[in-house]
Formats: structure tokens, C-alpha cells, sequence
């Protein structure tokens, strides 16, 4: 028997914690600000112990099919299963893993977007194709000098040009309120003002 106090627990909320701690990944991990790995599906952010537990996991379950007594089809079936799984996931860690580290794929295209609710600016980066394995795809990046100018020295360059390009925006909106006139809410910046 469980018993809550004070506010009462959604059963809501505890099908989606059950859903994101349940999702296969299947649309791949992203790479991020840093060494994390983002879920396109449920938005979850793995580091790289976080995706070799997450291997390790696909492999005890595969084991545990193979431990299966039953020689009937559906046990082949599920151990088959396992094992294509564990293959699809080994294939996501080894293509993270094998990202070159010290060469980073210029963007295209930037778009920046304020955010007036969370008070940030949402980068979205577009490469040209063929797209980078692992290229950072978005970055959120609060509305503040001193939040830009901390990534603005980021290891990534990727995150450096997004920051330049967040802190030039910001400086347009606050020449704008200034003028008092509506501030710019996006602003895309193509490859040749990179």
C-alpha cells in the first residue's frame, strides 16, 4: 500500500516517467553542449557512461533471452530480437564514439529564436548535407550578457559561433527596445555571416 502526502501524484506524470525511462532511442542519440547525447524522442541526456549502461543493459536482456529454457519459436524470436537490438545499439555508441573530435562540420545556417516565456534564445543549427554524424543540432542559451559570453570561450566551435551569433542578435533586440521598436523575435544567419 502506498500512501502520499500532501499533493496528489498524477498518474500522468508517472506514465511518462515510465515512457522516457523506457524509450528505446530509436531515432539515435544527438550530440550537445559538451559530452551529453540527447533523445530526439523523449528529450533524456545520456553522457558517455550513459550510453555504455544503456549497451549494457540491451546486452543483459539479451542474455537473459538466451538463458530462456524454451526451444519453442517464440523464444528464437525474442532472443533474435535481443540480439538485433543490442547490434542497433552498439551501432549508435561506436558512431558517437568515433566522432572526430578536433574537426567540427561548419554550420550552413543558423536560426535564432527568442523565447520570451523562459527568458532564452533556442539556436537551431543546419549543416549541409551530408550532415555530421553527431553535429550539434540546438542549443537553449539564456538571455543574458553574462550566460553568452560564457559560451562564447565553449571548447566547441560550434557553440562559440552560435554564442556570437545569440550575443549579436540580443544586442539588436536591446537597440531595438531602445528605439522603442518591437524587437526582432528570429533571425536567421546564413553561412556567408559565419
Amino acid at each position: 500500500m502506498r500512501v502520499a502526502y500532501g499533493r496528489e501524484q498524477s498518474t500522468i506524470q508517472a506514465d511518462m516517467v515510465r515512457e522516457i525511462e523506457n524509450c528505446l532511442h530509436l531515432q539515435g542519440l544527438k550530440a550537445t553542449v559538451g559530452l551529453e547525447y540527447r533523445c530526439p524522442v523523449c528529450e533524456a541526456r545520456l553522457d558517455v557512461d550513459g550510453v555504455a549502461r544503456w549497451v549494457r543493459a540491451a546486452e543483459r536482456a539479451r542474455d537473459e533471452a538466451y538463458s530462456m529454457i524454451q526451444g519453442d519459436e517464440f523464444g528464437k524470436i525474442v532472443r533474435e530480437e535481443s540480439q538485433r537490438e543490442v547490434y542497433r545499439r552498439r551501432k549508435v555508441m561506436y558512431e558517437l564514439q568515433n566522432i572526430p573530435q578536433a574537426v567540427a562540420a561548419r554550420p550552413e545556417m543558423i536560426l535564432v529564436v527568442h523565447n520570451a516565456d523562459e527568458g532564452s534564445y533556442g539556436c537551431k543549427i543546419f549543416y549541409k548535407e551530408p550532415r555530421p554524424v553527431a553535429g550539434l543540432e540546438e542549443i537553449e542559451i539564456e538571455a543574458g550578457w553574462n550566460a553568452i559570453l560564457e559560451l562564447r570561450s565553449h571548447p566547441d566551435p560550434v557553440v562559440r559561433i552560435a554564442a556570437e551569433k545569440v550575443e549579436e542578435f540580443h544586442g539588436l533586440r536591446q537597440m531595438a527596445s531602445r528605439e522603442e521598436t518591437p524587437p526582432p523575435a528570429r533571425r536567421v544567419f546564413y553561412a556567408n555571416e559565419l
